[in-house]
């Protein structure tokens, strides 16, 4: 996207604050998760997922030639190697004690396929950014998957298991195959091993299938032979991992997904930029797809066009993603009368939860941004305008009600876009706001830590 001196200056120090804050949560056994003020939950415990995204963030950092960075992102990769790896049963806790870096619960040691796909994205990040034991970490990230977690027979990861790997939940959720989704494509850019990229299609195909079925929304729970479950959770809304219904963010986040995959196909078909095959129309509406307008309050989108039904899968994905994106904040943007995205809705739109939760529009930025670089790309200038708008709206509504000081973005809200902290209290981590931040000044790769070594 067209970046002017101006924003490119404010993206470049608020990552800079970003990392400074991510710093606070160094622990001797790993990173802990952020209290509101900025000081470590000991009483949280060293989880998984947030020790691989504060890694990941840290590689990052290295990437943009923050050399002070890489001491944290060595620390972050030997946490969990030597920590969080299960060296009698295999794969990686979910959770460790703050003060003797030990799994204390039997929920402490189970093995989830969700906080597994973010060590598989840490190690991969190491591996680009040169980290010391990174390839190592993958490698045993990389068994774990194979031997637990893939199922070749849907072609989709399953859901966790109990600490010897015997107990398989009865459970499938789109959310854990969305981030092994972002996990196989940084494998793939990492290792250039061509089973990463087959598993990031079939997980993108089903999914994209599904999603289709019920209007562009993204269905969120399945029991073990993938059949919905629509009635889930359904009477604890605000779950914080399997909420009730459906996730206006998530569709959002698959979206900027689909268009990494779809970067990560043209690289491989030898596509350039000019000369992709992509028709015009095809960077606007899916094929057949009907996409709402804009809500009240919201800028209005490029009306969707229909595209040639004989266009191939690869071609097509471009607007199949932005036919997500549109259907995501038509139903969670401005959804009750107030600017922000809605965290839930019911399967006709309507929202459950109203808090806003900071990562959603984090997404919604990085996902403006890809959809705007892409529109630069193939010569489609109606997209690019159109992205841009939502760009700014998106960071305008972040720097009024989510950026508290530089580099300490609030993670939930209420209705009224006051602090709240029903679903996350705190300021666990720095993932989504690090990643919204540098998007708009990178080429459209399959993932950040590739686009930062090309920069």
């Amino acid at each position: 996207m067209i970046v002017t001196d101006q924003l490119q200056s404010w993206l470049d120090s608020e990552f800079t604050a970003l990392v400074d804050f991510a710093r606070r949560s160094r622990t001797q056994y790993g990173f802990s998760t952020l209290d509101a003020a900025g000081n470590a939950d000991e009483a949280a415990g060293l989880q998984l997922w947030i020790n691989c995204r504060m890694t990941h963030v840290f590689c990052l950092a290295t990437l943009c030639g923050d050399e002070s960075a890489r001491d944290f992102a060595t620390h972050g990769i030997a946490a969990l190697r030597e920590n969080f790896y299960d060296a009698v049963y295999g794969g990686f806790f979910t959770n460790l004690d703050h003060a003797t870096g030990a799994p204390v619960t039997e929920a402490d040691a189970r093995k989830a396929a969700y906080a597994h796909a973010f060590v598989l994205l840490a190690s991969s990040s190491g591996m680009q950014a040169g980290i010391p034991g990174a390839r190592e970490l993958y490698e045993l990230a990389l068994d774990a998957h194979e031997s637990h977690f893939w199922e070749s027979e849907y072609g989709l990861v399953c859901e966790s298991f109990d600490r010897e790997f015997t107990q398989n939940e009865d459970y499938r959720s789109a959310n854990a195959n969305m981030h092994t989704l972002e996990a196989s494509l940084a494998a793939w850019d990492a290792t250039a091993d061509p089973r990463w990229l087959e598993k990031a299609g079939s997980i993108l195909a089903f999914v994209l299938g599904e999603a289709e079925k019920i209007g562009w929304r993204i269905p969120e729970h399945f029991d073990a032979n993938w059949h919905l479950l629509p009635d889930f959770n359904k009477d604890r809304p605000a779950d914080p991992f399997r909420p009730f219904g459906l996730t206006p963010g998530h569709g959002i986040e698959w979206a900027r997904l689909a268009m990494h995959y779809w970067a990560a196909k043209t690289r491989l078909d030898g596509r350039s930029d000019a000369s992709n095959g992509i028709d015009s129309n095809d960077a606007v509406a899916a094929a057949d797809a009907e996409v709402p307008a804009a809500p009240a309050g919201a800028i209005a989108s490029v009306a969707p066009t229909d595209i040639a039904r004989e266009a191939s899968e690869l071609d097509r994905l471009p607007s199949r993603a932005r036919a997500l994106f549109l259907q995501a904040i038509a139903d969670g943007w401005f959804a009750d009368g107030e600017p922000g995205i809605v965290y839930t809705t019911d399967f006709e739109g309507k929202p459950v939860v109203h808090e806003r939760m900071h990562w959603t529009v984090c997404e919604a930025l990085g996902a403006a941004a890809a959809f705007a670089t892409y529109g630069q790309e193939v010569g489609e200038a109606d997209v690019v305008a159109d992205m841009e708008r939502w760009f700014d709206t998106f960071l305008a509504f972040a720097k009024e009600h989510l950026i508290e000081t530089p580099g300490r973005w609030i993670h939930e809200l209420d209705r009224t876009n006051s602090p709240s902290g029903i679903t996350w209290p705190g300021k666990p981590d720095v993932y989504h706001a690090a990643q919204c931040v540098l998007m708009p000044n990178l080429p459209l790769t399959p993932t950040f830590a590739g686009a930062l070594k090309l920069a």
